[in-house]
């Protein structure tokens, strides 16, 4: 730790990657993208070690600048994503891909003598130090689920989807991962789409988000209330919108209803209200259609909602509380009414 107070601090001129790396990065992710076809997944975890190694070398002992291996770090963020997406969320292949990352981060600050010879440096890009940063993850990771979501298979979506709310959940990059759920919610509670649409479960590289119905994505929705529930609510709490416009905003059907006018960005207490009132209609829909599994993982994540705010005494209740009016007529917010009452009498 002394060490660290004799930091440079200052930020280094940005240079160029390295003409190399740009060139070998789509071919090395071609081949992370055969070696899942060839079901090599522990081969995965060794080559993102291989990375993590490589990038630690070109800067402590070579002596490279951040920027010239840049292409790597984005590469080994790469590895994360394809497995994230091909292992099943419930092996412990999939656990042991989250612990990767963790103990990635874990390794602290990376560090070299400063030139003067006085203090260190510390590799920094602009978004974060290597490794306690982790810079370039979320960013990427928010990427890889714009750009593929929608071209996903429902169970690769699902996957996906748990690796980001299990590392969201130990509060990685100040809950910026969180992010995701935000777009992940609005396509799933607040777009206007079917509850079912035949073949769209599949993988189809020329799907787009407006291709998937209700029961495409939600799965997607359910591991993210299932996995980081948790901070969900604690940002709900505090009204988290650390985020951009675009990726914060609310969809179209939220904006409309009474509980959008209150709040339209971010998470917030109106908004997790909106999605736990999506979540009561789903089911009610998907048991006219006689779609159980469905009406089963909504009636699943509603009870997820219900007893986390419950055990964490959320603000949401106080919100709901006084709000007053119809709202608290409406007969999906009937669970948050008998925690209130439950409040009351215990009093």
């Amino acid at each position: 730790m002394e060490a660290l107070r004799g930091d440079t601090t200052s930020p280094s001129p940005r240079h160029d990657p390295d003409p190399i790396l740009v060139a070998a990065s789509a071919g090395d992710r071609e081949s992370v993208r055969d070696a899942i076809k060839r079901g090599e997944f522990d081969d995965l975890r060794s080559a993102a070690y291989n990375k993590t190694w490589y990038i630690s070398e070109r800067y402590c002992r070579i002596g490279d600048s951040v920027d010239s291996f840049e292409p790597v770090l984005h590469d080994l963020w790469y590895i994360y994503y394809q497995g994230g997406c091909y292992l099943s969320y419930e092996s412990a292949e999939h656990d042991k891909l989250v612990l990767d990352v963790l103990r990635t981060k874990g390794r602290g600050p990376l560090m070299r003598p400063a030139p003067s010879g006085c203090g260190v440096d510390i590799a920094r890009t602009p978004v974060g130090a290597l490794w306690n940063g982790l810079p370039f993850f979320v960013t990427d990771m928010t990427d890889f689920w714009v750009n593929d979501c929608a071209k996903m298979e429902v169970n690769q979506r699902l996957n996906f989807a748990s690796f980001l709310a299990k590392l969201a959940s130990t509060r990685l990059d100040k809950d910026r991962l969180c992010q995701i759920a935000l777009l992940v919610f609005r396509e799933t509670f607040e777009t206007e789409r079917p509850l079912h649409i035949p073949d769209d479960t599949g993988e189809s590289p020329g799907r787009i988000m407006h291709d998937l119905s209700i029961s495409a994505l939600l799965p997607a929705a359910c591991a993210w209330i299932r996995e980081a529930g948790y901070n969900i609510i604690l940002l709900s709490d505090v009204s988290w919108n650390d985020c951009s416009s675009s990726i914060g905003q609310g969809g179209n059907t939220f904006l409309k209803s009474e509980l959008g006018q209150r709040a339209s960005a971010g998470f917030s207490p109106w908004r997790w209200m909106y999605w736990l009132k999506r979540l009561h209609e789903i089911v009610k829909e998907a048991e006219q259609a006689d779609e159980k599994y469905l009406a089963e993982q909504a009636t699943e994540a509603i009870e997820i909602m219900l007893g986390h705010v419950e055990e964490r005494n959320s603000g949401i209740l106080r919100v709901y509380e006084a709000a007053g009016g119809g709202l608290r007529q409406d007969k999906a917010f009937l669970g948050l009414e008998k925690l209130i009452k439950g409040d009351e009498s215990s009093e």
